[in-house]
């Protein structure tokens, strides 16, 4: 028996590898390879290479277990707090009506209405791929956009509310409000204990054995593996849930970054074997299954967009943001698997539940992957049929009358916050000479504020770039780079500004020497590298600490210029 499991687990990692990586050859989410990798071996559509997938289940719930402590440790509740209170509503709003369409959508014949099926089949829809998401998201370079950071704080919402629900999930079939409510008062202490600990104890045991690597890995397992324990055996709850308690309690920890560094590849091969013993139990789709999935994916994605959207629009987020935090997020997630999985276990559900959700994640992972990557596009034509409505845009009405002034940024991200700043401090009527023309709202807003003139609008629109007094300007400023631009380029913002305005000085941004070069050959005034620029200041720095030239009140002079720096983008 003890051969058949590791026999088992080789040709289940052996066949997930190979697999996953033709798919992020093909540039969809590892996690579908995992699954069909499960197919592709298991007894029921595979070629039986694993006989028994029990064999596996039990390491395939450590990978639940690994899973969840991962996540807990990847929210940070002090993030959370100072969030704000446009990213909290929506978070709220987009699980509660989400779920709440989700009860009507899913009472349709065909979802099964025995049981709790359509409330799993709701709650498994209101939540999305924190994985997927992230990962798009910052190959992009994204996440620190306005919309990214929504999008992030929505998916960490939901993962609060996902909490929540696995809390009272084992009582859901006797969901009197007693029970439920113990089930809280349970998690609660356990969770208000792991704190006090975590506070208290655990640092000075982890700063004992820092300087032990294997030691610090053994002491975090054993507190996720005792506080599920706790959370199982004793509290009556599940231990997954308790996995997520100790997962948080350690998020604020200082020495998280490092417990997570060093747990993340023994994890990533535990949740590999629970992706692919979820793919092995797939049972043979009949076309009902398909169609039923199908269904639920365009659902899924209509959802996102009939809440997220007017909700946005209605906070004064614009209208790209308010198209773009929804299609981020149109897609289902790994802890939706999780949840129904545990569904299975419990009794709650059939396995059908988890197929259409298995099927599901399928069909909007990989949608999700050419939605994000050609997010624009799919906005600049999305964005043409809202202008036929009239939609009302922040910033309406702004761009009917002409800019003329004698500095225009094109685009306002960090460097040109941190310039705007320099100066101000060295002449504060410039605010009277700048320009910006930005799609960011917060941005517009913020710089109106402050009597700094904003267009909102895209770069690529060659009138909105008229209306913002490029003929006019003296100098133009691009200080974005091309990574982060979308559907223009600084060669093409050069190129038009010289056409139609060959007088003005234009600086703008590049990433590498041989792009600054074809820049310079194409006219710019001066091209800008944030790395050379950077590695210049740093090598005199250094020159200046050998020689021992510099003064010893630099760096706190330095902090305290930073401590009163009031950017707009900070």
């Amino acid at each position: 028996m003890e051969v058949e499991i590791v026999k088992d687990i080789i040709i289940a990692t052996v066949t997930a590898a190979a697999i996953a990586y033709i798919m992020q050859r093909l540039r969809q989410p590892v996690i579908l390879g995992y699954i069909l990798a499960g197919v592709l071996i298991g007894p029921q559509l595979g070629l039986g290479w694993v006989a028994n997938p029990e064999s596996i289940d039990f390491i395939s719930e450590l990978g639940l277990i690994m899973l969840l402590f991962m996540i807990g440790l990847e929210i940070d509740l002090k993030k959370i707090i100072q969030s704000g209170k446009i990213i909290v509503i929506t978070g709220i709003l987009q699980f509660v009506l989400c779920v709440a369409l989700g009860l009507v959508f899913f009472s349709l014949p065909g979802f099964g209405n025995e049981g709790l099926t359509r409330f799993y089949l709701a709650v498994a829809f209101a939540l999305s791929s924190t994985m997927i998401v992230v990962k798009l998201l910052y190959d992009k370079f994204e996440l620190d956009t306005l919309a990214g950071r929504i999008t992030l704080g929505v998916l960490v919402i939901q993962d609060i509310w996902a909490i929540m629900f696995l809390a009272v999930q084992p009582n859901l079939a006797d969901p009197r409000i007693g029970i439920l409510a113990l089930s809280f008062l349970k998690g609660a202490a356990l969770i208000g204990g792991s704190l006090l600990v975590s506070r208290f104890v655990l640092p000075y045991l982890f700063k004992s054995i820092a300087k032990i690597p294997e030691l610090t890995v053994v002491v975090a397992l054993a507190w996720c593996f005792l506080i599920s324990w706790l959370a199982g055996d004793v509290a009556g709850l599940s231990r997954t849930i308790g996995a997520l308690i100790a997962g948080i309690s350690l998020s604020t920890f200082p020495y998280n970054p490092e417990i997570t560094a060093r747990i993340t590849g023994i994890r990533s091969f535990f949740i590999i074997l629970f992706f692919v013993s979820l793919g092995m139990k797939i049972s043979q789709p009949s076309p009902h299954i398909f169609l039923m999935s199908l269904l639920a994916s365009l659902f899924l994605i209509a959802s996102r967009f009939v809440v997220l959207f007017p909700t946005l629009h209605l906070l004064k987020k614009g209208i790209r943001v308010s198209f773009l935090v929804p299609l981020n997020i149109a897609q289902i997630s790994e802890f939706s698997l999780v949840i129904t999985a545990l569904g299975v276990s419990y009794g709650h559900i059939n396995e059908s539940v988890v197929t259409i959700v298995l099927f599901t994640l399928m069909i909007t992972a990989t949608a999700s992957t050419y939605m994000i990557n050609y997010s624009h596009n799919i906005y600049l034509a999305v964005d043409r049929v809202l202008k036929k409505l009239r939609l009302k845009d922040v910033g309406a009405g702004i761009g009917e009358v002409k800019i003329s002034r004698p500095v225009l940024f094109l685009g306002f991200y960090k460097i040109a916050s941190s310039l705007l700043y320099a100066l101000e401090k060295q002449a504060p009527s410039i605010k009277d000479k700048i320009a910006v023309l930005d799609f960011n709202p917060d941005v517009h807003r913020e710089l109106n504020r402050r009597g700094i003139q904003c267009i909102y609008g895209d770069l690529r629109n060659t009138n909105t770039l008229m209306e913002s007094g490029l003929e006019e300007a003296k100098v133009v400023l691009s200080t974005i780079p091309d990574t982060i631009l979308k559907g223009t380029t600084n060669m093409a913002l050069l190129s038009f500004t010289k056409r139609v305005n060959p007088s003005a000085k234009v600086v703008v941004t590049a990433e590498s020497t041989q792009i600054a070069q074809k820049l310079w050959a194409d006219g710019a005034d001066f091209v800008l590298l944030p790395h050379v620029e950077a590695s210049d200041k740093l090598a005199c720095l250094i020159e200046q600490f050998l020689t021992g030239e510099v003064p010893e009140t630099c760096a706190e002079h330095r902090r305290r210029t930073l401590e009163r720096h009031g950017e707009v983008i900070e």
